[in-house]
């Protein structure tokens, strides 16, 4: 049921129909620590991720650091960042909108059953585990304190 404690996240077909709208996946009220554990997680991250820099139209390969990527944005106000992890087919798209909040999105689209399901539950469990924090999958938005979770995962 949407909104649910879970411990491994389920897979419901209606939470992945193709409406036109991303899901995103989020670690709320974060700090630049959670950014850190984040980043330090991609050693161990199930699949390859890749950082571009939008401006310089940079791609960097390895593990980046958090205080370096917020620094260079706070710089430049016209650079942006998107970090891309690709976990067997489905790619899950971080662009870095607020410190406050990791986001990621990605296609509902590729989740088409149980199977399919599968990258998205070790993204949210690999995320959760990486950053020792509560995960929620919801529908796309801007506010995600106020949409009613789709998935929640905690530690």
């Amino acid at each position: 049921m949407a909104g649910q404690h879970e411990t491994e996240p389920a897979y419901r077909a209606d939470d992945f129909a193709t409406d036109g709208a991303l899901r995103d996946v989020c670690v709320l009220d974060t700090t630049i620590d959670d950014w850190r554990r984040m980043f330090d997680g991609l050693r161990a991250v199930p699949g390859r991720h890749v950082l571009t820099w939008t401006l310089s139209d940079t791609t960097e390969r390895g593990t980046p650091d958090a205080a370096a990527v917020w620094s260079r944005l706070e710089q430049d106000p016209e650079e942006s960042a998107s970090l891309a992890i690709d976990i067997d087919g489905v790619w899950f798209t971080c662009y870095f909108f607020d410190i406050e909040e990791i986001e990621f999105t990605f296609d509902p689209s590729d989740v088409v059953d149980e199977a399919a399901f599968t990258p998205v539950r070790s993204f949210v469990t690999w995320l959760g585990t990486a950053t020792g924090r509560e995960v929620i999958v919801t529908m796309e938005g801007t506010d995600h304190t106020a949409m009613p979770a789709l998935i929640r995962w905690r530690p």
